[in-house]
């Protein structure tokens, strides 16, 4: 009996001492598992980044590689024969949608952004609690892994096309330089093609312009239309979202934005009628590759001035008629004189030449949460500092640019 109670006795000392050793080894193991699992989420993450970095420096390089050695720039190669992949894929799966999914992510971007100051004030003040700092670790490796997706994605989509070969326009990298009497010219021959053809257009009793046809099938349909000239525009495309925050928008002076992360073509629903034609061909025409504004702008120009609809004809003109006017305008030394001894700009031109309709300009003002003034500085800033990362040393005046590529096409036709 007492060795029964002394074997009873060991145990009760023993046994949990070797419970104790092999929960302890547990313990370990699963540390040493949740370590290995997070190098390996950290190696992979950095495995991306990397990645993306050197194909960004690639991409950097590529223009200048093209000419050194006398190769195809491979930017050009993969805008031409895997951008069109992407949009297969993706501009199909976001097109089942009636909304615009890239405005959906931008608000789950910004209450992404939210949540980790939220979490990060939290662990200021949790710091001692294990489970919260567990936590935490786990979301910030989240939020890393969405940050990794939208480098590729933006990569993928948008920022090797900066580095394509542009369109010839730029007169300063050209032999050929234009006199002012050229560029007079083709001022001249666009706003006379703005007073024919706003002739044309049916209005209403207040003068505005009615129109009843399928804009979005009538803008894919004059794309397609000039791709026997610039090949990258045929294939498919999908609708021209339009913005819930369209009153945004219009404070922002912004028309359209092409959303690299769900391959959208978006547009303000809040413009006048004679906007949407030029609009949705240059936002469509960012998801083939035409990146660039002045280029998006000529392909938007070219598509709808060679469209049979006259309505997109003379949206066509009326699109380039202040970038033209306004150079024409400053290379003349603003000498009223000669300006006004030229085809002068008729009344339905100016009227249909706006952005806004009045009253919609009232509904936009009366609903503003923060000063149009200050949303507007800061939309150009961001815009402005964007194209300069991407490349485009004069920022948003890249957007007048347009009318170097105008005045190259119309060489030998109007001078």
């Amino acid at each position: 009996m007492i060795i029964s109670g002394k074997n009873i006795r060991m145990d009760s000392v023993e046994n949990p001492t070797m419970d104790e050793e092999i929960n302890k080894n547990e313990s370990q193991n699963v540390k040493i598992k949740l370590q290995l699992k997070l190098k390996i989420k950290t190696k992979i993450l950095m495995g991306i980044f990397i990645g993306v970095f050197a194909v960004n420096i690639l991409a950097w390089l590529a223009p200048a590689m093209s000419d050194i050695f006398g190769i195809k720039n491979w930017c050009d190669l993969y805008v031409t024969y895997i951008t069109p992949i992407w949009v297969n894929i993706f501009c199909r799966i976001t097109n089942i949608f009636p909304f615009s999914v890239g405005e959906i992510m931008i608000i789950a971007g910004l209450l992404l952004i939210f949540a980790m100051a939220v979490i990060a004030i939290f662990l200021i003040i949790l710091r001692k609690k294990k489970e919260f700092r567990c936590f935490a670790k786990k979301f910030y490796y989240f939020c890393a892994y969405v940050l990794a997706v939208v480098c590729v994605v933006m990569t993928l989509n948008c920022t090797i096309m900066y580095h394509t070969t542009p369109l010839s326009g730029n007169l300063s990298e050209y032999d050929r330089e234009y006199t002012i009497n050229e560029l007079e010219a083709l001022r001249n021959y666009i706003v006379e093609k703005c007073n024919e053809y706003s002739m044309k257009m049916e209005r209403d009793s207040d003068g505005y312009i009615i129109y009843n046809e399928d804009i979005q099938t009538k803008a894919k349909e004059a794309l397609v239309n000039i791709s026997n000239i610039y090949g990258r525009l045929s294939g498919y495309y999908p609708d021209v979202k339009h913005m819930m925050f369209s009153k945004l928008m219009c404070q922002a002076y912004m028309a359209g934005y092409y959303f690299p992360f769900s391959m959208e073509a978006n547009c303000n629903s809040k413009m006048y009628i004679a906007n949407y034609p030029e609009v949705y061909c240059h936002e469509l025409a960012h998801l083939h590759g035409y990146i660039y504004e002045d280029e998006a702008n000529f392909i938007s120009y070219l598509a709808c001035t060679n469209s049979e609809d006259e309505f997109f004809v003379y949206c066509g003109y009326l699109g380039v008629l202040n970038y033209v006017d306004n150079s024409y305008w400053d290379s003349i030394g603003e000498d009223v004189d000669r300006y006004i001894s030229n085809v002068q700009i008729n009344s339905l031109v100016y009227d249909d030449n706006i952005f806004l309709l009045e009253e919609t300009w009232e509904e936009v003002e009366a609903d503003a949460i923060i000063s149009t003034d200050i949303i507007d500085e800061v939309s150009d800033t961001f815009t402005d500092v964007s194209l300069n990362l991407n490349g485009v040393k004069d920022g948003i005046a890249s957007y007048g640019r347009v009318v170097e590529l105008l005045l190259e096409y119309y060489d030998g036709i109007l001078y």
